[in-house]
């Protein structure tokens, strides 16, 4: 089975959501490859998350779910899918 790279951007419900923590807790539940920090407005920042799934796991949805479930969270969004060879 191949592995897929998953770009997600994770918005935190609030500027006052401590990122260092919610990172800390989605690489507990995830696979993650690389995290980044993107600036959106008025001091808040989005996670840039790369996570690797695995191919069979049947679109990004369960991932999605995952990251979710974690307080903190606002929203998900999947920017981008690749497959690793």
């Amino acid at each position: 089975m191949a592995e897929v790279a998953v770009t997600l951007q994770v918005m935190p419900e609030s500027a006052e959501v401590d990122l260092n923590q919610l990172e800390a807790q989605i690489r507990q539940r995830v696979k993650v490859h690389s995290v980044s920090r993107e600036p959106i407005a008025f001091g808040l920042e989005a996670l840039k998350i790369v996570a690797v799934v695995e191919d069979a796991a049947g679109g990004t949805e369960p991932l999605e779910n995952e990251i979710l479930g974690i307080p903190g969270v606002g929203n998900v969004q999947v920017t981008g899918i690749t497959r690793l060879l």
